[in-house]
């Protein structure tokens, strides 16, 4: 059941690090970035879970917190970058000036 859970965990990292490299518009980049920082969390509850590593849970605790803080970060970018440049593209961003 170990080795299931892992192989999802790595198919969820391997989605998010697609997500970042294809991504075009700031939405996609931040949900792949989510589900990258989601698999790390999941790799370390299992890691914690079958291993018995109780410091794997609190480094999981403070990468949930760091997660949320990003989260955060990303929709005040996403909503001061929309509102300058009226898209959600990151390749215009060079093309519009601030108002």
């Amino acid at each position: 059941m170990f080795e299931i859970e892992m192989i999802f965990a790595f198919a969820l990292f391997g989605l998010g690090v697609y997500g970042v490299g294809s991504g075009r518009d700031f939405l996609r980049i931040f949900f792949s970035l989510e589900m990258l920082l989601n698999a790390i969390i999941l790799m370390l509850a299992l890691s914690a879970r079958y291993l018995g590593l109780t410091q794997n849970i609190q480094l999981a605790y403070l990468i949930i917190v760091l997660a949320t803080l990003e989260a955060g970060a990303g929709l005040l970018i996403f909503a001061a970058t929309h509102r300058i440049t009226r898209s959600i593209r990151p390749d215009d961003l060079d093309s519009k000036e601030a108002a």
